[in-house]
Order: structure tokens, then sequence, then C-alpha cells
């Protein structure tokens, strides 16, 4: 199996980079390394989807300064990997790491080993979400942790004591990655599910974590809804600090209220509660 590496340089590395790291995952890209001035994205020749890319290079031309590809033999892509991937601190008390980092003695000490899949932990909503699950431990509730990728937040959430958490994501080798990532972390309570929203069990969850782009969270706003109760809190992340007040109009005709955002780096995060809610 050949790989091909899609190199892209940027006019200014800004944090929109990550958007279209992000939309190149959506089309089939598993993994990615940064460089100073951009990154490089690789993906499976037997699965080159050319008119996607074409289109997406094509859209964001005013942001690229160059792009070139270079075709690869299949070869150990955990090299690539273990010369970026550094350990993160979220705080004093939670570390995610691989297993060839040493271990710091945290009380939440999470491994993720990403093999080609996206989602390390390094990312600004990653960090927001878990920051939310720290200082609001999910103690006893069901989760579910839809766009869970690597599983960094659906094992955050058990080691937080979470009562059961269902793990849904759309990508394929993510969640194959996330079930190693589990078994690393000994998870026990998590269920990792391939799939849409359509894969979401039918119950109504206490949390409801969902980091990905706007786009994503309103097309699918119906069934997540469809999973919730009057005392679910509802966490969104995964996109830009300009998109909240969009958000925030079109959650509110569900009669649902914003507790409070915060952002880092311009991306945001927001908390939602049923306005009926007595908090």
């Amino acid at each position: 199996m050949k790989y091909i590496e899609l190199i892209i340089d940027f006019k200014e590395v800004t944090p929109f980079v990550d958007v279209l790291k992000q939309e190149l995952a959506d089309i089939g890209f598993d993994s990615f390394v940064d460089s100073n001035s951009g990154f490089s994205a690789f993906i499976s020749t037997s699965n080159l989807p050319e008119k996607e890319i074409s289109l997406l290079l094509y859209h964001h031309d005013h942001i690229i300064e160059s792009y070139s590809f270079k075709e690869h033999p299949y070869q150990n892509w955990n090299e690539h990997w273990e010369s970026s991937f550094h350990p993160v601190f979220i705080t004093n008390e939670c570390v995610i790491r691989a297993s060839f980092h040493q271990d710091f003695n945290c009380d939440y000490d999470i491994i993720i080993n990403p093999e080609m899949s996206f989602g390390t932990g390094h990312h600004e909503t990653t960090r927001l979400m878990s920051k939310y699950l720290l200082d609001n431990k999910p103690n006893n509730d069901a989760v579910l942790d839809f766009g869970s990728g690597t599983g960094v937040l659906s094992i955050l959430s058990e080691k937080l004591n979470a009562k059961s958490v269902d793990a849904v994501e759309i990508d394929e080798n993510a969640v194959q990655n996330a079930i190693q990532n589990g078994e690393i972390n000994n998870c026990k309570k998590i269920r990792f599910i391939h799939g849409s929203s359509d894969a979401i069990p039918n119950m109504a969850y206490d949390l409801l974590l969902a980091n990905i782009n706007k786009n994503t969270i309103m097309s699918n706003w119906d069934s997540l809804l469809g999973v919730t109760h009057k005392k679910t809190s509802i966490v969104l992340s995964g996109f830009y600090k300009e998109d909240l007040s969009d958000l925030i109009e079109f959650t509110s005709r569900n009669g649902l209220i914003p507790l409070y955002s915060s952002s880092e780096n311009n991306w945001a995060i927001l908390i939602l509660k049923y306005a009926n809610n007595d908090v």
C-alpha cells in the first residue's frame, strides 16, 4: 500500500489552518504532521479523492502559499508522530501523552497512541473540552461523546467517574484507534461506535459532548437533541469564537440558554442548558 503526502505551506499560519485539516480529515486524510509554515497530510492512494482535494485547495487558495504531492511506499507512520507528538498538560493534574513518554504521575494520565488517526489532544478545542470536564466532573453521568475521534474526551470522562460513555465517530480508522486507546487506559465503561448521528443509541444522556465543526453540529442537531433530557448539559466546541452568536441563536430555538463560553486562540467552547432547568 502506498501513501500520498500533501504538503501545504501557508502565507500565514493562523488558527484557520486547523479548519483545513479537519476538512481534509473529512474526505479521508488520516494523519497530519505540522511544519513551521504549514503541515503535511497523508492518505492511502487507494482512497484518494482527487476531485474533493482539488476543490478544497481551490477554495482555500487565498491562504495557501504553495502545495505539492509526494508519493511514499508504506512505512511506519508512528515515526512521524513520535517526532512531533509531545505531552499535553491540560492542568497540573491532567496530562495527555503517548505510551513512549514518561509517566508524569498526574491524577488523570491519558495515554493516546494516535497511529494514523486525527486527534492527539494538542488542539485548542480538545483542551477547552478537557478543562470543562475537569471543572465539571461527570460523576455518575451517562455521557455521549459525538465525534469522539481517538477517544481523548471519552477516556477522560471515564477517569472522572462517568457512569457510562458512548463514543460515536464516523471515521472507522479513528474508531479502531480509539478502541486501542481505551484498552491502553484500562477503560471498561466506554462503548465505541462507528457511525454518524443515526448510530447514536436510543437513550437519554446526562452530558452531551460534541467537539465538531459548526456545520456538523447544525446538520446533526435534531438527532443530538433527541437523546437529551431537560437536565442534560450540552457542551459544544470545534468552531471559531465568531461562530458563537450563530450557534447561540440557532440553539435558542429549542429552549436552550448559554451558561457560559470561553475561547483559546480564537477557538471557542459553548455550554448550554435547557431554560426550564434550575441550575
